[in-house]
């Protein structure tokens, strides 16, 4: 994962996580997702994370840290972070993004339909394996509260697990509808346009044609 990039999660949300995770490693979170970060050292203390995330201490100022020891990996904040999990289903990234103010929500579908929305932002500590990797694949997993959660995979190994937020609303569908219908306007009115140039075209030629008719 980009340090930087999970760095700047966290001065936006202003928390930062470190939890300790026996047989896995230092695991990185903001509130909203957590990441695998097993190649940073043990950190503890404020001043210690600070310094290893290299965070200028007037940006650390605004951020709420939690530092946490896990025995395990299948409970860490009501999260199972081991890198595999009986119960998840696998889910597929579609290609759309919803925009909800000036948030942009990825989406992934669910074998059995259920349509999971999650902040794109939230993948940038781990893009550049998103994006290089063969063998990246999305899950979903529950909660110990029962909230679902989309977990991101490279193979056989947890990459990081990120919340989901609402888009579905009545009001988001009926927003939604208002643009269907607009850009089905726009699509007809660029036809319009398209077949009238065409017609143009197909008339000045038969002009052409008659001219060089006349002409022999």
């Amino acid at each position: 994962m980009k340090i930087s990039k999970f760095v700047k999660l966290v001065k936006n949300a202003g928390r930062c996580i470190v939890a300790d995770v026996e047989n896995s490693g230092i695991w990185l979170g903001n509130g909203y997702g957590f990441y695998r970060a097993t190649n940073l050292p043990r950190m503890e203390g404020a001043e210690q994370v600070r310094t290893v995330l290299d965070v200028p201490e007037k940006a650390w100022e605004k951020v709420y840290l939690t530092e946490e020891w896990y025995g395990n990996a299948q409970n860490v904040m009501g999260m199972n972070l081991s890198d595999y999990e009986k119960e998840e289903k696998r889910a597929e990234k579609i290609r759309v993004v919803a925009a909800m103010d000036d948030v942009w929500a990825a989406c992934c579908r669910c074998d059995d339909g259920e349509l999971i929305f999650y902040r794109e932002n939230l993948l940038s500590p781990i893009m550049d394996e998103v994006e290089n990797s063969d063998y990246i694949m999305f899950t979903v997993r529950r909660m110990t509260s029962g909230q679902r959660y989309l977990a991101v995979h490279d193979g056989m190994n947890l990459l990081a697990a990120i919340m989901p937020m609402r888009v579905v609303s009545e009001e988001y569908l009926g927003r939604l509808a208002e643009f269907e219908a607009m850009c089905a306007e726009q699509l007809n009115r660029e036809r319009a346009r398209a077949e009238g140039a065409t017609e143009a075209e197909n008339q000045e030629d038969g002009e052409q044609l008659g001219m060089e008719d006349a002409e022999e």
